[in-house]
């Protein structure tokens, strides 16, 4: 783990070794052993900043995923009581969007059908 942070976000460990336990990261292999950095580093709390550098879900703390949750649980009993909510096919986009979660969109382009049989007749191989 300490290899990937080190890899990933150098500084934002610096600062967090710095921050959390008051140690400097160039002190590792000198006056801190690399087991006890390793050991260290694995533990820091989850607002630390190396942690959002590895994965950007957490970017959010427990907390924040929680209020998110009750806005949206709170938004959608509101949402399911309007005339909008009661057509057949409706659909409620009220979610708070959250940190690592990107929108799917299709990876095609459309063509028309004189491209479409220039594709298919190309020579593979």
């Amino acid at each position: 783990m300490l290899v990937a942070m080190l890899d990933r976000a150098p500084d934002k460990l610096r600062a967090d070794l710095q921050r959390y336990y008051g140690l400097d990261l160039d002190e590792l292999g000198l006056s801190i052993r690399c087991r006890r950095m390793a050991d260290l580093a694995a533990n820091l709390p989850q607002e630390a900043r190396i942690w959002q550098a590895i994965d950007p879900r957490a970017e959010w703390t427990d907390r924040e995923y929680l209020l998110a949750t009750i806005a949206d649980n709170t938004g959608f009993l509101a949402w399911s009581q309007t005339k909008e909510a009661q057509h057949a096919n409706a659909k409620w986009h009220g979610r708070i969007p959250r940190p690592g979660e990107h929108a799917a969109t299709p990876d095609v382009v459309a063509v028309d059908v004189d491209e479409l049989g220039k594709i298919l007749s190309r020579p593979r191989g």
